[in-house]
């Protein structure tokens, strides 16, 4: 049988593709690594804890998160967009007044966290809150420099430091929160030492990637030709990106405090476990969202958009190739996922599965927001995530007092749907969508080759390993295969072909590392 050749690739392809593979490959090899150090972290915690101090530590990472999440305002997003416009002076002065900026949001938000640790360990704490008030105060004394975390990677991606980034954010931050925390229970430490272990090595990369970024060779590598941007003009388009990134943690945080507050601590440590299991797929699409913004970005500043369809097309078909494997397999076989966290964690299952199931439809919409967000659609990306927000705040009031923590679930699902399919429509409407060829090939090749067997495992023989490993091996093979035979229809030629080139010195992109 002969494979029917692809679509013919629009005007500017080449450009739009070559050393997307190299870059992708990165990225990706980044994501696997972060994505099993977080499955790594989540089994210490799930079998060094007891029920009550779980749920105590997921809060805890919650607040964590929303701080980071808040404190950033969005800069990391204001710089992606400005600086590839800017000479390298204008850079690095864009970069300092930002770091300013964030730090100083991040000592008022440390004080205030820890100053209301105990009252807000009351809302959730079902026994003494002294333990959870101790674990809060040690979050807040991170906070300001957690809060320059995504302002760090952001100039660094911005700057084209690629390498830098990747090795600092996907790989030894991941391995290092890992291995202290196995070290920490191994010498019997309870939830307070299992926080310090994941958010020391956090602060740790901040501070390197901060020095990393203020150095005078990064912002060499910028190419723009503006002299000066005014602070109004960064913050006409940064601060719908504050705003929608305070709305965008919120959506993804909230339901575990909310449940701990509404249901128990205990849910909300089992749905934490569940949470952390899909965002460790979520790690890829943030891989390639990081490898493809920066290019993405210089493709419309100069009206190129055949080249933005076709990496939008390429990244989106290569994220679905990647991820849909993971998701199946957490969705069909959730119970025996969740099995390996121990007993208790089985309970969300129901919760795993619906989850699971949301991300293929988001994977397949590919990086839509970003692509909103460099056609200069700031405003209209945010109104998507407030949107979202509301959803999943009203689902979350009215699904946990019934369901629980697939109440919750379900909340997200809506809410992961709502920034989706929301933006995938509103760019469609610029003519730019994943949509084609390689992407419904892609997604034909998850659910026939490796969806079917796995399904036809699970009903034959249950939730057990002897299905798992057989229908999983049968898959994986007949995937395999499929996607090698395939693999000019989903641009996998020029994935590989990418890696296999090698670069000439001075060449386009030569010095992204």
């Amino acid at each position: 049988m002969t494979t029917p050749p692809p679509d013919p690739p629009p005007a500017g392809a080449p450009d739009a593709l070559d050393g997307l593979g190299r870059r992708s490959a990165l990225g990706l090899a980044g994501a696997a690594v972060s994505g099993l150090a977080t499955i790594g972290t989540i089994l210490v915690a799930n079998r060094s804890l007891n029920k009550t101090a779980l749920g105590e530590f997921f809060v805890a990472i919650s607040v964590f998160s929303l701080a980071q999440g808040i404190c950033s305002l969005g800069i990391d997003g204001g710089l992606q967009y400005w600086i590839p416009s800017l000479r390298p002076r204008a850079a690095r002065r864009l970069v300092r007044d930002s770091f300013l900026t964030v730090g100083t949001l991040g000592v008022a938000a440390a004080a205030i966290v820890f100053v209301l640790a105990r009252p807000f360990a009351e809302l959730f704490a079902d026994q003494d809150a002294g333990d959870a008030s101790r674990i809060l105060r040690a979050v807040a004394i991170m906070i300001p420099f957690v809060a320059m975390y995504e302002a760090a990677f952001g100039a660094l991606r911005s700057c084209d430091r690629v390498l830098p980034s990747v090795v600092l954010d996907r790989f030894l931050r991941p391995i290092a929160q890992c291995a202290s925390m196995i070290a920490v229970a191994a010498a019997g430490g309870g939830a307070l030492a299992m926080t310090y272990a994941f958010t020391v090595p956090a602060v740790v990369s901040v501070a390197i990637a901060i020095v990393l970024a203020r150095q005078r060779r990064s912002t060499a590598r910028v190419t723009g030709s503006r002299e000066h941007l005014a602070p109004a003009e960064f913050w006409r388009y940064t601060f719908p990106r504050a705003v929608a990134r305070v709305a965008q943690v919120l959506t993804q945080r909230l339901d575990v405090l909310l449940l701990a507050s509404l249901g128990t601590v205990e849910d909300a440590g089992v749905y934490g476990t569940v949470s952390r299991c899909m965002i460790a797929g979520v790690f890829v699409a943030t891989a390639v969202q990081q490898m493809v913004q920066p290019r993405l970005r210089r493709l419309i500043v100069r009206g190129e958009s055949d080249a933005v369809k076709t990496m939008y097309g390429a990244s989106t078909t290569w994220l679905v190739l990647a991820t849909w494997p993971a998701y199946l397999s957490m969705a069909i076989f959730s119970p025996l996922v969740l099995r390996a966290f121990g007993h208790n964690a089985v309970r969300g299952q129901h919760a795993l599965t619906i989850l699971c199931l949301t991300m293929l439809v988001a994977s397949a919409c590919g990086l839509v927001d970003v692509v909103l967000l460099m056609l200069g659609r700031s405003w209209l990306s945010t109104i998507n995530v407030l949107a979202a927000l509301a959803l999943n705040a009203a689902l979350n009031l009215i699904l946990i007092g019934r369901l629980g923590m697939n109440g919750s679930a379900i909340a997200w699902c809506v809410a992961i749907l709502c920034t989706n399919l929301v933006p995938l429509y509103q760019v469609s409407r610029f003519g730019l969508h994943p949509g084609g060829t390689p992407l419904s090939t892609a997604i034909a090749a998850g659910l026939l080759a490796f969806g079917v067997p796995l399904l036809a495992g699970r009903v034959i023989g249950g939730a057990t390993v002897p299905a798992f490993v057989v229908s999983f091996t049968i898959g994986i093979a007949a995937y395999i295969a499929v996607v090698s035979h395939v693999r000019r229809r989903v641009l996998l030629d020029r994935f590989f072909g990418d890696l296999a080139r090698k670069r000439p010195t001075g060449a386009p992109g030569a010095a992204t590392t």
